[in-house]
């Protein structure tokens, strides 16, 4: 049996652009940070902070490289640095969880980029490298509250469906051993 001083927290790398989420970023990670297993801490988020600039590869590599589930949020706005994040987690091979959330805006008219008919560089990344590898997006939420408690959620199943797939090769693994 492996001794509590001795277990890493459950890894949780939270990707989406600072500017429109920053505020969400760091409730989702206080969130997972605190989410309670049998009294005991076992999940972290995982942020890459302050990511202007020219993206930084090595950067989301490290962090990613220690992960063990990736979460996407996409909204309106670009961001090469989730971009870049998701390419990395999928490169990684990583259990991706992929999220849209449009808040809604007053009537009028469409921002530019988002012209009636056009799409959005955001919606074209997803349906191009996100959908066509039949990677499913979550959404489209309307408020941080529902997205938030979608996540959660979603990652109590993803979490579940990693330990009966690690035990189901521990078994495969240990069926061809002579036993002790």
């Amino acid at each position: 049996m492996v001794s509590r001083e001795n277990v890493r927290p459950f890894t949780v790398f939270i990707s989406s652009s600072q500017n429109e989420f920053n505020e969400f970023r760091k409730n989702l990670k206080t969130r997972i940070d605190n989410e309670p297993f049998v009294d005991e801490k076992i999940m972290k988020g995982i942020l890459i902070e302050d990511e202007r600039g020219p993206v930084i590869a090595e950067d989301i590599r490290r962090e990613i490289d220690g992960c063990s589930l990736y979460v996407g949020i996409f909204g309106r706005e670009k961001s090469e640095w989730t971009f870049a994040e998701y390419r990395e987690a999928r490169a990684r091979d990583l259990p991706i969880l992929i999220y849209q959330l449009k808040r809604r805006r007053k009537p009028g008219r469409p921002r530019k980029v988002e012209r009636r008919g056009r799409k959005s560089e955001v919606q074209n990344f997803l349906d191009k490298e996100v959908k066509a590898l039949g990677i499913r997006v979550r959404g489209l939420y309307v408020n941080e509250d529902a997205l938030e408690e979608a996540v959660m959620l979603d990652l109590a199943w993803e979490i579940a469906e990693l330990v009966r797939e690690t035990a189901s090769v521990r078994k495969t693994i240990h069926r061809g051993l002579s036993p002790i």
